[in-house]
């Protein structure tokens, strides 16, 4: 039998502190639905991918919750954050894949993929997210 190594709770808040002071002013992304991402993608490959819907902007995230525990670990989470789709007389309009998260010093952090993936094609629409990472126990 292999060895087997878990993260304590102890540890779970630990690093989720950790992280969540390192995620001050980290930037949150959408990416297009017709992108796949995976573990080894890069951050080029997202930027190649990104919205750029009527209105579209990345929101810079400047402070993260302290970690609350959530089950077997414990998460932080930022602020909730809305992207609205608004007219700039081009109308462009896009199916977004997801969403991804880059750290302050430009460092590609995560990513989520929407299931299913929105639409921002007109008017009233909005995309409304409250980003978490978590570090599970056990």
């Amino acid at each position: 039998m292999p060895d087997t190594t878990a993260l304590s709770l102890s540890g779970s808040k630990k690093t989720a502190a950790e992280i969540q002071a390192y995620l001050a002013n980290s930037v949150l992304r959408l990416f297009l639905s017709t992108f796949v991402p995976s573990p080894t993608s890069l951050l080029s490959d997202f930027v190649a991918a990104e919205a750029n819907f009527d209105g579209y902007e990345s929101q810079t995230l400047a402070a993260w919750e302290a970690p609350v525990l959530a089950g077997t670990g414990y998460i932080t989470y930022g602020p909730q954050t809305t992207w609205l789709w608004s007219s700039s007389g081009s109308d462009v309009g896009n199916i977004i894949g997801g969403m991804f998260l880059v750290g302050s010093d430009g460092t590609l952090i995560n990513y989520t993929t929407f299931n299913p993936f929105l639409s921002m094609t007109g008017p009233d629409m909005a995309i409304v997210r409250t980003p978490a990472i978590a570090f599970p126990a056990g």
